[in-house]
């Protein structure tokens, strides 16, 4: 029994371990599937959004396989493997997956016959390490960024609620000691209203 890793295991640039199946694998298979570190998993039935949605193995040599549910990208010597996850990243993002795909039951599908059709650049292996650290960085800073966003956010919240809470007690703005308390402002005009006389409707005359 080998664990194995599917669909539901690969999001973009992170593989969740959290629920892995495990099963059977002859020697001989198992050694056709196995994932190695810097591996790039896609996912190659999915939404046509999500399609394509690529992620790396950093994990152990020779501990989980992948399923045919996945396309499986090796970096040859001439490509690092994070340039390709990058590539990748941005072709889903761009829809390039989706022009190479077949689509069954809402699903769509990337071949690795289609999957090999889609364009790869290759820089400069110099070029790649630059490219790929300077796009980390602006996405760490992008993740920051959106964290900063969601602790304002969740900060106007609670001030919007606070506010309320005080201008509802009167503890907005300084109270006179002469102004009478608000239950019996209220009490008064209930009183008054009662006091008046209800209006008559006229009847109008038929002529």
């Amino acid at each position: 029994m080998r664990p194995y890793l599917r669909v539901a295991n690969v999001f973009e640039d992170r593989i969740d371990l959290g629920d892995v199946k495990s099963m059977n694998f002859p020697p001989e298979t198992f050694a056709r599937f196995e994932l190695k570190p810097g591996d790039v998993l896609l996912n190659e039935g999915q939404s046509p959004e999500y399609l394509g949605r690529p992620a790396m193995y950093r994990g152990e040599p020779g501990k989980y396989a992948f399923t045919n549910s996945l396309l499986r990208f090796r970096a040859g010597p001439d490509v690092l493997p994070e340039w390709a996850l990058l590539v990748f990243r941005r072709h889903m993002h761009a829809g390039r997956f989706v022009k190479e795909v077949r689509i069954t039951t809402n699903i769509a599908h990337l071949s690795a016959t289609r999957f090999k059709s889609v364009e790869f650049p290759i820089p400069t292996l110099e070029t790649q390490a630059r490219v790929v650290a300077e796009t980390t960085e602006r996405l760490r800073e992008i993740d920051r960024l959106g964290t900063s966003i969601d602790l304002a956010a969740r900060r106007a919240e609670q001030l919007r609620r606070s506010l309320l809470a005080e201008a509802f007690a009167g503890r907005l703005a300084p109270q006179d000691p002469r102004d009478e308390p608000a239950s019996v402002l209220l009490e008064r005009i209930r009183a008054e209203r009662a006091a008046q006389p209800k209006s008559r409707r006229s009847r109008s005359t038929a002529k």
